[in-house]
This record gives structure tokens, sequence and C-alpha cells, in this order.
């Protein structure tokens, strides 16, 4: 029996609607598994939250509370606010980013990744941080 599921495939919210359809009441959490780059359309085929790489839940919940609220624009005009921290550390930074955010934000003192992941591009982080800054990210002054 399968009640939880995270999707991270091409075309996410058509195999999350089919497999919600698929399970019925028996799905408990079916989640965007894309970072949260393809976070409204899959809200929109029913999934319950994202499995994000964790640098910004402030900004996810930010979306996430209108949407649980009912309020659908006021989860798209979050998204589209957030967005483009969400494209860039989808398609830019990977992995890297939240240890990059909680560093420069004075959480951990080390960014350094396992391997084989290799260290973020400088101009990458660079972007990485103005964006969090402009949207005043949580992970920046948490520490």
């Amino acid at each position: 029996n399968v009640a939880y599921f995270k999707i991270e495939v091409p075309y996410a919210a058509a195999k999350l609607r089919e497999l919600i359809a698929l399970g019925g009441d028996a799905i408990v959490g079916p989640w965007d598994g894309e970072e949260a780059i393809t976070l409204m359309a899959d809200l929109d085929a029913g999934c319950t939250g994202a499995m994000t790489g964790g640098g910004y839940p402030d900004g996810i919940r930010q979306i996430m509370d209108p949407w649980q609220a009912g309020d659908r624009a006021g989860a798209r005009a979050a998204y589209a606010k957030w967005l483009p921290l969400i494209n860039h550390e989808n398609r830019q930074c990977g992995l890297a980013a939240c240890k990059a955010l909680m560093k420069e934000g004075g959480i951990i003192a080390s960014d350094m990744l396992r391997h084989p992941q290799t260290p973020m591009n400088p101009h990458a982080r660079a972007q990485l941080i103005e964006l969090a800054r402009d949207l005043d990210a949580m992970v920046l002054r948490w520490a």
C-alpha cells in the first residue's frame, strides 16, 4: 500500500493526478519533488506539499498557507514572488543551495559538499544570495 510519494519527473502534475486518482482515499501525502519549481501546477493536481532543498521554508510557507486556506490567487502571488529564487536554486545551484544560504546566514560554518558533488559556481552563489536577500529569506538572519 502506498500512501505517500513524491513525484520528480517531467510532467509531474499529470503523474500526480493519475496516482491520486488510482490511489483514492489511501493517498495521504502526494508531494511535489521538484524543489517547488512546479509547485503551482502540482498543487492544482492535488499535491499537499513539496520536498524542497530546505533553504527557505518561510518562502514555501508563504505559498502553502494561502493555498491551504483556499486562496489560490494569494498562493499564485506568493509563488510568483519566490519563483526567481526557486528557479535559481533548481537550475543553477542544486543541492548546494541550502548549505550556501545557511553559511551566508551564519547558521553553519562550512558549505562543503560530499563527493561527488562539486562546489557551487561563485557567480551562481552570489546570485542565490542576492535573490534570497531581496526576499528577506529567514535563513540569512536566523543566527
